[in-house]
């Protein structure tokens, strides 16, 4: 997912994102998004929103903004589970998506699929 830079104090923005719908039984679809968002849950890039989507049309989706956490409390939440992975403690099950997820890029790089460049640049998005 990118997203448009959060400007200035407002509390609602435009915010203009390319999106991808993935849910069961829906193929991945790329979509974009052009709307207000309060400031205060302001998507990052690489995030995964909920969202509510129509199998029979994809592109109909609705984001479930009050389900989104705020950023300051997911970029703390963040921290403290990388935090925790390079301590070697055990990880709960929201950063268990982290974890595989770089699992996977390390996978793809290992493969062949990605080069070095391409893994650390998208290391670094998962890890914000």
């Amino acid at each position: 997912m990118t997203v448009s830079v959060n400007h200035g104090d407002t509390v609602n923005q435009i915010c203009e994102m390319h999106l991808v719908i993935s849910a069961p039984g829906v193929a991945p679809l790329a979509v974009e998004f052009s709307g207000p968002v309060k400031r205060k849950v302001w998507p990052a890039p690489g995030a995964v929103l909920p969202i509510l989507v129509d199998p029979d049309n994809p592109a109909g989706y609705r984001i479930l903004w009050d389900q989104v956490t705020p950023a300051k409390e997911a970029a703390r939440a963040k921290a403290e589970s990388v935090a925790a992975l390079l301590r070697g403690e055990p990880v709960d099950a929201a950063d268990d998506d982290v974890i595989s997820r770089l699992e996977r890029l390390a996978a793809l790089r290992d493969s062949g699929a990605i080069t070095e460049a391409e893994f650390s640049a998208q290391k670094a998005k998962v890890l914000g």
